[in-house]
């Protein structure tokens, strides 16, 4: 992408320094300076600001800033300036070719004026429109980030020794800067990566349980479909037979009847076909339904906040939550009552899972193993996900179990506003 006219805050007339100021009026420049090129961490703005300062404080006609890939051993033009940016922006060379190789190279300034004399520097400055540069090298702890170079004083003067040490100082402003910026791109390119394994994990184990769930569908289910209708034939010849079925039968059919209901339940676990279809909202209502009427206990869905399609990875995390949630309020809880809460806003995906029951003392769960617990599988997907677990409990006043994720702030064409907060079944 070929750089364009910057937006962004530039030093003011109050701050430029002239041809003639004085060290006091350098200082106020620069401190100008690093209070612009640090407002930011996204590394093209800390570039494009540094490079906006430098040649408004300098009076300079054009200007770049380059940075060195280590692993390429090679300058690549990052931000420019002036009558050719368009030209030179994206442009690499060597480290220790041109100018700005041989200034990368040896981490040492240069104040040239028309061409060269060394033939080392080959011929940067020999083009008609470079009358005279400044180019200085972007050092931290004596490691070369980079380069910036300026052309051409706009005053009747050339550059001259004070302007390349004033550079100097600007480069030795914006050299943490660049670091950071760079450190953070780093981490958000990590967390990217981590967040394309993590879908990559959650996609690979639903399509593992949608295989595991068509075969019980093909398999074991159909098996007891045909042994189902086997009795009901038996049941049939012994009704025109004799006087009526035997208990042992009676007692065989109802079993076989409660395996095809337990493995229902399980194809539904394993692959939550509202989910897939409408999201994870329909999921939860559904699966609040289901749990309602395996246990008996009332289970209210509710939704607050935004009404937005959650990430795939994190709606698959959060139906499993739900369900390990649900599974405790059956095995310990002794509730009456079970809610299931979904909330988005402008930073987090949240789920509750709560309960009226007996409640507990959260002080058990401190150094407790997981497994004894069983938020073990909690645990590890909230985890993946760079979000929070927390667990509350008083002993006859219920549990909430409650996981938040962080989430890019949606923009306004893709949000709307639940109304009253609140979506049950």
């Amino acid at each position: 992408m070929a750089p364009t006219k910057s937006t962004r805050p530039t030093v003011s007339e109050s701050h430029r320094c002239s041809p003639t100021s004085s060290s006091a009026e350098h200082l106020q420049c620069l401190l100008a300076i690093a209070q612009v090129i640090n407002s930011s961490l996204e590394l093209d703005l800390v570039l494009e600001r540094l490079l906006t300062q430098a040649t408004a404080v300098l009076y300079a006609d054009s200007g770049s800033v380059m940075l060195v890939d280590e692993a390429t051993n090679r300058l690549t033009v990052l931000a420019a300036c002036g009558p050719r940016a368009e030209e030179i922006y994206g442009r690499s060379q060597r480290v220790g070719q041109g100018v700005a190789g041989w200034v990368a190279l040896n981490g040492a300034p240069l104040l040239l004026h028309g061409r060269p004399d060394k033939d080392r520097y080959e011929s940067v400055c020999e083009r008609q429109d470079v009358s005279d540069a400044l180019c200085v090298p972007i050092t931290v702890d004596g490691r070369v980030l980079g380069i910036i170079s300026l052309n051409n004083c706009r005053h009747e003067r050339s550059f001259n020794t004070e302007d390349l040490a004033l550079l100097e100082a600007i480069a030795s402003q914006a050299a943490l800067a660049i670091r950071n910026a760079q450190t953070f791109e780093e981490l958000r390119r990590q967390q990217q990566a981590v967040e394309r394994l993590l879908n990559e994990v959650v996609h690979a184990q639903d399509e593992e349980r949608k295989r595991i769930a068509l075969q019980i569908h093909d398999g074991p289910a159909q098996t007891l479909h045909a042994l189902l209708r086997g009795l009901e034939a038996v049941e049939a010849g012994n009704e025109n037979g004799s006087d009526g079925k035997s208990p042992e039968l009676a007692a065989l059919e109802r079993t076989v009847r409660e395996a095809i209901n337990e493995i229902r339940h399980l194809i539904v676990d394993l692959r939550p076909l509202s989910m897939d279809e409408l999201g994870l909202l329909a999921g939860l209502n559904r699966y609040g339904q289901l749990f309602e009427q395996r246990t008996g206990i009332p289970t209210q869905v509710c939704h607050r906040g935004y009404d937005l399609k959650v990430p795939e990875a994190v709606a698959s995390a959060f139906y499993r939550i739900a369900q390990e949630g649900l599974a405790n309020v059956w095995k310990h809880a002794e509730a009456r009552h079970a809610r299931i809460l979904l909330e988005i806003d402008d930073h987090h995906v949240a789920l509750e899972v709560g309960d009226d029951g007996k409640g507990f003392d959260t002080e058990q769960l401190r150094g407790a193993p997981p497994q004894q617990i069983g938020l073990a599988s909690v645990r590890d997907r909230v985890e993946m996900m760079g979000g929070r677990l927390a667990i509350a409990s008083v002993p006859g006043e219920g549990t909430v179990l409650r996981v938040a994720v962080p989430q890019e702030k949606p923009s306004p064409a893709r949000r709307s506003l639940v109304s009253g907060g609140r979506v049950s079944r």
